[in-house]
């Protein structure tokens, strides 16, 4: 599991104070490529491969609002492709609470075509992400 840890900034929150939604997924976008590079592949590397990861689907339950000022830890892992998906689980903690939780389905690209197999240097970074998820 890779975990990021994000503190809540004015910019992340609407005029009440919490922090608005997008801002989440912001932080599930940031988690993926940070824990992709600490894997050893940067996006820039899959990049200059092609290749590219948009995301087909993402389901996001708020569970208790983050505030201003709030220290929050995403906690991410890629549980192994289904299919052409590539999914990541991801909840958000604050203050040992799960405050929200979020599944983001991507699949690979290239040249705008699905990749039904992936590139031998980047299928061995995401069996790595895998193996940690476990």
């Amino acid at each position: 599991m890779y975990t990021l840890t994000k503190r809540v900034l004015p910019q992340h929150t609407d005029y009440a104070g919490v922090m608005w939604h997008g801002a989440y997924v912001q932080w599930l976008e940031e988690a993926r490529v940070e824990a992709l590079q600490a894997a050893g592949l940067g996006y820039a590397a899959m990049t200059a491969m092609g290749v590219d990861m948009p995301v087909v689907s993402l389901q996001l339950d708020y569970r208790q609002p983050l505030r201003h000022g709030d220290e929050v830890c995403v906690e991410s892992r890629c549980p192994g492709q289904q299919g052409v998906r590539w999914p990541w689980v991801s909840r958000f903690v604050c203050r040992n609470k799960v405050v929200a939780e979020a599944a983001v389905n991507l699949v690979m690209v290239r040249e705008g075509r699905v990749l039904r197999r992936v590139p031998a240097q980047l299928q061995e970074v995401m069996d790595q992400l895998v193996r940690q998820a476990l």
